[in-house]
């Protein structure tokens, strides 16, 4: 038995933040001043963003750059 213990990994969501924040349009009301929540939502391939102009949350898909349906 090893008693090393590995330094937990920490997801940097910058990466997200720098790629993403202010270029995704909101469902709801149409406006880009969006930003990352989380870089992960209901599953590793969505995105969660909150809307700065309505206040509401929304998943976005990370593959093709498409909305989820």
């Amino acid at each position: 038995m090893t008693t090393d213990k590995q330094p937990k990994q920490k997801h940097d969501s910058k990466i997200f933040k720098d790629e993403y924040d202010q270029t995704v349009a909101c469902p709801w009301c149409k406006s880009e001043d969006t930003q990352v929540a989380s870089p992960f939502g209901g599953t590793v391939s969505e995105i969660l963003f909150k809307c700065n102009g309505c206040k509401q949350t929304f998943g976005w898909m990370k593959w093709q750059h498409k909305m989820p349906e």
